[in-house]
């Protein structure tokens, strides 16, 4: 127990460098590449800060335990939300203008959708994997496309710009620190649950998809200090599509996961409940306050209660 808790501390040390790390590097890129900071913290922050969650997932699956790798997909985009947004709009308020915003807002949705038919169907098999794959490439190469297309995008001017070489090291060091940072909190965040008799289901949702949401949170914290909206908002869309699109999709190509009876209905009611909600702020251009924010984060503290006495 006593190695658990010190390995738990060190991950958030590792978690905490790597997102200062990985948030110079997307700032760098954006402006290197003359494209949006929503785009980039999009496809690299978001796609970045999720790999802890796929390696969890992967494991999880190899190792006979699908309740863990399903649990954990759910569980972290509800956590993305309900806690990550939350927090970073208690420590800033949050809001963009940026339209593309709205598109990533559209294609997250759909996502979830797809996501509660093949779960309400119990196809999360290889067949769909490849579909989900499929639709994320086409994801990105639309999103790219669309981002280089605008020729009126405003850039901030950098005092000084990175070259190419310095800004992947800053990205890859960053996301390294972010997966070493997650697979060590994991880890230990799941042994010291399983000492108090914790199910597997429960793990994956609550445990396990706090941990691997860790980097995610990390990102936002700093992004937020500097008042990065669009590197926020960009992660957590990113991190949600990819968490069902390429994480699911990954996973069940590698194994397909059966839906048993604890996972049936468990987690995918607030995961939709908390997905419409970001959506709606978002697509309205409302602002997430701090306000707005407390509530949210009362609100998963209410839905982490929930699953933990049921």
């Amino acid at each position: 127990m006593i190695n658990a808790v010190i390995f738990f501390l060190l991950g958030f040390g590792l978690l905490y460098v790597g997102g200062e790390s990985t948030l110079r590097g997307t700032l760098a890129l954006a402006h290197k590449l003359k494209l949006s900071k929503l785009l980039v913290s999009a496809l690299v922050i978001g796609f970045g800060t999720s790999l802890p969650e796929l390696t969890v997932s992967l494991e999880a699956v190899l190792t006979g335990y699908p309740d863990i790798a399903l649990g954990n997909i759910i569980g972290s985009n509800t956590a993305n939300i309900l806690l990550v947004i939350a927090i970073a709009a208690i420590l800033n308020p949050i809001f963009t203008n940026e339209k593309s915003a709205t598109k990533d807002v559209v294609v997250m949705l759909l996502c979830t959708s797809a996501l509660i038919v093949v779960k309400t169907l119990d196809l999360l098999n290889g067949m769909v994997g490849i579909a989900f794959l499929i639709m994320l490439s086409l994801y990105i190469f639309f999103s790219y496309r669309s981002d280089v297309a605008d020729k009126n995008q405003q850039h901030e001017q950098a005092k000084k710009e990175k070259s190419g070489i310095k800004i992947a090291c800053y990205c890859l060091a960053g996301i390294a620190l972010l997966i070493a940072g997650g697979h060590l909190l994991i880890n230990s965040a799941v042994t010291i649950a399983r000492s108090f008799n914790i199910s597997e289901a429960v793990i994956g949702l609550t445990v396990v998809a706090i941990g691997t949401s860790l980097p995610e949170l990390t990102t936002a914290i700093l992004a937020s200090i500097k008042k990065q909206n669009d590197i926020i908002i960009g992660n957590i869309l990113g991190s949600n599509i990819f968490n069902i699109l390429g994480i699911l999709g990954i996973t069940i190509l590698v194994q397909p996961i059966p839906i048993t009876e604890a996972m049936a209905n468990r987690g995918i009611v607030e995961m939709t409940v908390a997905s419409i909600l970001f959506a709606g702020l978002l697509f309205f251009r409302i602002t997430i306050s701090r306000v707005i924010g407390v509530l949210m984060l009362s609100s998963y503290f209410a839905y982490l209660f929930f699953i933990l006495n049921n």
